[in-house]
């Protein structure tokens, strides 16, 4: 090959280089442009579905974003509670005062508890910012009661009481914290009644009460020889000897196989006017129809609790919620197993008590709940535990 030809070739060589270093920058710079503009209609489309604001805010950071997401949530719970207490006929509406209200100056913040939705978590916060380390360590809700400002407010009739007039311009932001109402039912029943956990729970809240009216008895046995029976097991639980006896020895007391109400006695109970805090429909608790609370869901309260903390500009404060699990599984997946125990009288007496409304204000499907417990059968047997 001569050098004339070698010279050429390396020429063509160096020109294609040349060229395809052009194309590919034409090619990123092309692509670049697309995206930059690509952004700029996003902001503009972001910033024309943003309600007006007294001033220009810059584009937001993904904290600023996550807020604003949380805001719009809060806004649409309030419009939801707000449509179904409008609505004629609304159980929520006739409730016109809460049973309790916990002010908390320290911190600024207007609490209405709801049992089984996160309580625990708000109490041991609120008792760290009320208290000192010797009250802290022993704080619990009858602390909270014996120094909480709002009772005074709540001595007057529901008739007398509204929260605009009465309260607003001296306590803190409203809120409460909100649960799946099926959930939560069930959840209560886990931990405070089944197999008599917490034995408190079983002489002093009703346990004993649920027993003696549903449990099934040999029916030669006497009035007497029953309550005889029905002394003895709350004997064994409140003395913690369960476990010192033997599945024998358990048998023979019907009080005691099993121990402490079965869920379809604590929905008997419950149904038959059976009521405790713990289950207690937030719609007669906190009387979201009088107050414009900032509704937190126990789904999401680590994220939401950490908002209202922004908007009270305490946002040092952690709330650090962490669901409790049942060591014999989390009560979402044993749900079916339990519900799936009780009759569909029982069933649809439960939804029009306890979760009717309540779903209805907070957005919670609890009828596809109980209609697929319907569709999927009754189970015969009952059901110990998950």
């Amino acid at each position: 090959m001569s050098c004339i030809t070698k010279h050429h070739i390396m020429t063509t060589l160096k020109i294609l280089l040349i060229t395809a270093l052009i194309v590919v920058n034409m090619a990123i710079f092309n692509g670049n442009l697309k995206l930059n503009s690509n952004s700029m209609v996003a902001n503009k489309v972001e910033s024309a579905t943003e309600e007006p604001t007294a001033t220009v805010i810059p584009t937001a950071t993904a904290a600023n974003h996550v807020e604003h997401v949380i805001q719009q949530r809060f806004e649409k719970r309030s419009d939801n509670v707000r449509r179904i207490c409008e609505a004629r006929g609304s159980k929520a509406a006739s409730v016109t005062k809460p049973q309790e209200l916990f002010d908390v100056p320290s911190i600024g913040l207007l609490w209405c508890p709801t049992f089984k939705a996160g309580s625990s978590n708000w109490l041991d916060l609120f008792c760290k910012a009320n208290f000192n380390h010797q009250i802290y360590e022993n704080c619990d809700i009858s602390t909270m009661r014996a120094n909480n400002p709002t009772t005074r407010y709540l001595s007057v009739s529901a008739e007398d009481f509204h929260y605009n007039k009465v309260m607003k311009q001296e306590l803190g932001l409203p809120f409460m914290t909100v649960r799946n109402p099926v959930t939560r039912f069930l959840s209560a029943y886990r931990d405070k009644w089944e197999m008599a956990r917490s034995p408190s729970f079983y002489k002093k809240r009703y346990g004993e009460e649920m027993v003696r009216m549903y449990r099934s008895v040999d029916p030669i046995l006497s009035e007497e020889e029953k309550e005889a029976l029905l002394v003895e097991a709350g004997n064994v639980i409140l003395n913690k000897q369960l476990g010192s006896l033997s599945h024998a020895e358990l048998v023979k007391n019907p009080y005691l196989n099993p121990p402490g109400p079965t869920f379809k006695e604590f929905v008997k109970w419950a149904v038959n006017g059976g009521m405790d805090p713990h289950i207690m429909p937030y719609y007669q608790s906190c009387a979201p129809c009088s107050i414009d609370y900032n509704i937190l869901r126990l789904e999401k309260l680590n994220e939401e609790s950490g908002y209202l903390f922004s908007v009270i500009e305490r946002s040092y404060l952690n709330l650090d919620f962490r669901m409790s699990l049942n060591v014999h599984g989390k009560t979402d997946d044993c749900l079916l197993k339990y519900f799936r125990t009780i009759s569909k009288h029982d069933l649809q007496l439960l939804y029009s008590i306890f979760f009717k409304v309540d779903c209805d204000l907070y957005s919670y499907p609890c009828k596809d709940t109980m209609n697929e417990v319907l569709a999927l059968g009754r189970i015969s047997k009952e059901l110990v535990r998950c």
